[in-house]
């Protein structure tokens, strides 16, 4: 069973950033994220895998605030489709959830082993 995040629970989530994150034509460094209306919502700056499911389960999105810039996740199983430098998200601003990176840890070689001998994904 996959483990899912409660009350701020990340243990068995690993951030990638953006720039290791590939598609088929790059990576996903300097992808924006907007709704499907073009609310911009902010950058795409990486992803919370959970290495045991092989699994992407939220996407991590960096928006401007008044002072510095804040991050936030968006699950990742809201519909998405992505064009040459947008993805766009069937979601809105209010569906963004506040995040603190410090309380994940980043993806490891220790994780990707984990990655490439667990079964696949359902």
């Amino acid at each position: 069973m996959a483990t899912e995040r409660r009350n701020g629970d990340t243990t068995d989530l690993r951030y990638l950033e953006a720039g290791n994150v590939e598609h088929r034509a790059g990576t996903m460094e300097g992808i924006r994220m907007c709704t499907a209306n073009d609310e911009q919502l902010g950058s795409f700056v990486g992803v919370l895998v959970e290495p045991a499911s092989r699994r992407v389960r939220y996407f991590v999105v960096e928006r401007p605030s008044v002072l510095r810039r804040r991050r936030y996740l968006l699950a990742a199983d809201t519909l998405a489709t992505l064009d040459e430098k947008t993805l766009r998200v069937q979601a809105h601003a209010d569906d963004l959830e506040r995040f603190d990176p410090r309380t994940v840890q980043s993806f490891s070689d220790e994780d990707l082993i984990t990655t490439m001998f667990a079964p696949s994904a359902a």
